[in-house]
C-alpha cells in the first residue's frame, strides 16, 4: 500500500473519534507527573531546592554538586521508571486502538507484554540512537575540519561548503531517523523487539516520513504555544509580573508540598497532562498509520469504543 502524506494527521482522526480515549491517556499521563513531583519533593526537595539556587551564591563550594546530584540520583530513578512505564503504557494505547481495536481494556490500555517489549524498545532504541549520534556527529565534524582547510586559499568558499555540509549533515540525520521511526510500533505489531527493521520497512519512503513528521512537528509547535501563553497570561494575572510568572513556570519550588502545590501549579500540570494525551495520539496516531500503509500486517483502524 502507498504511503499517503497524510499519515501525519491520522492521530487528529484519533482525537476526534476517540476523545474520550484520549482523555483517558491525558489523565493517566498527568496522574504520573504529580506522583513524580511528590517523589521530588518527598525524597529530594531540598537537594532540588539547592542546586537550583547553586549559582546564586557566590562563595558556594563546587564539591557540593555532586552531593546534591546523589541525593537527588535515587529519586530520579524512580522517575525514570515511572517515566518508561507510562510511556509505554499509552504507546502501546495508541498503537493498540489502530492496529489490534478490541484488545485490552478501557481506552485500549493495558500492563504486559506488549508494553515491556515496548519499554525494551524504547532502552535498546536510545542507546543505538546515542551511539549513532556520537558516529554521525564525529563523521561531520571531520568533514568541517577537511573542508575547513580550503580557508587557507579562500574564506568564502570554505564559509559555502561549511554552510552546506551542516544544511546537509542536518537533513541527512533528520532523514535517518524518519527512517527509524517506526522500530516501536513495528515492534509491537509483529510482537517482537526489533530495533532496525524500520529501514527495509521505509525503503523509498524517507523524505515523505520526513515531510509527514516536520507537518505534525509544526502542528505540535502551534498547538504549544497557543496554549502555554494562555497559562502565561494567565500567570502575569494572577502572579503580578513577567518574572514571577515565568519563574512559576520554568522553576517551580520544590522546597516542600505546600510551596509545590499553588493553584497556578496544579492548572499547569493539569493543562500539560491533558494535552501530552493529545500529543501522544498526534505521534503515535502518525507512526501506526505509516506503519499500516506500509505493512501487509497492518489492519484497518476504528473506533477505539
Amino acid at each position: 500500500m502507498k504511503l499517503s502524506i497524510d499519515f501525519a494527521f491520522a492521530g487528529i482522526e484519533i482525537i476526534k473519534k476517540n476523545p474520550l480515549a484520549v482523555l483517558v491517556w491525558g489523565l493517566v499521563y498527568l496522574a504520573v507527573s504529580v506522583v513524580s513531583s511528590l517523589v521530588l519533593v518527598v525524597m529530594a526537595g531540598p537537594a532540588l531546592t539547592a542546586l537550583q539556587n547553586y549559582r546564586t551564591t557566590p562563595d558556594a563550594d563546587p564539591m557540593q554538586v555532586f552531593g546534591y546530584m546523589g541525593n537527588l540520583a535515587p529519586a530520579y530513578l524512580i522517575l525514570i521508571v515511572l517515566g518508561l512505564v507510562v510511556a509505554a503504557i499509552i504507546q502501546c494505547a495508541v498503537f493498540r486502538s489502530q492496529l489490534q481495536p478490541g484488545e485490552g481494556g478501557f481506552a485500549s490500555l493495558k500492563l504486559g507484554g506488549d508494553e515491556l517489549r515496548q519499554i525494551a524498545v524504547g532502552i535498546l532504541w536510545a542507546l543505538a540512537f546515542f551511539l549513532f549520534y556520537i558516529v554521525f556527529g564525529i563523521a561531520l565534524a571531520i568533514l568541517i575540519g577537511i573542508v575547513s582547510i580550503v580557508g587557507q586559499f579562500s574564506e568564502i568558499v570554505a564559509g559555502i561548503l561549511i554552510f552546506l555540509l551542516v544544511v546537509g549533515g542536518i537533513g541527512a540525520f533528520l532523514y535517518i531517523i524518519s527512517r527509524w521511526s517506526l522500530a516501536a510500533v513495528q515492534s509491537f505489531a509483529e510482537k517482537k523487539i526489533n530495533i532496525f527493521g524500520s529501514f527495509k520497512l521505509t525503503k523509498g519512503q524517507g523524505w515523505k516520513l520526513l515531510g509527514g513528521y516536520l507537518l505534525l512537528g509544526l502542528v505540535m509547535i502551534v498547538i504549544a504555544i497557543i496554549v502555554y501563553c494562555l497559562i502565561f497570561a494567565l500567570m502575569i494575572g494572577t502572579s503580578g509580573g513577567w518574572t514571577q510568572a515565568i519563574t512559576q513556570m520554568s522553576r517551580p519550588d520544590f522546597s516542600s508540598l505546600s510551596a509545590l502545590l499553588t493553584p497556578m501549579y496544579l492548572v499547569q500540570t493539569l493543562v500539560s497532562g491533558l494535552l501530552m494525551g493529545g500529543f501522544y495520539a498526534l505521534i503515535y496516531g502518525a507512526s501506526a498509520a505509516a506503519y499500516r500503509a506500509l505493512s501487509d500486517k497492518g489492519t484497518q483502524s476504528v473506533d477505539v469504543f
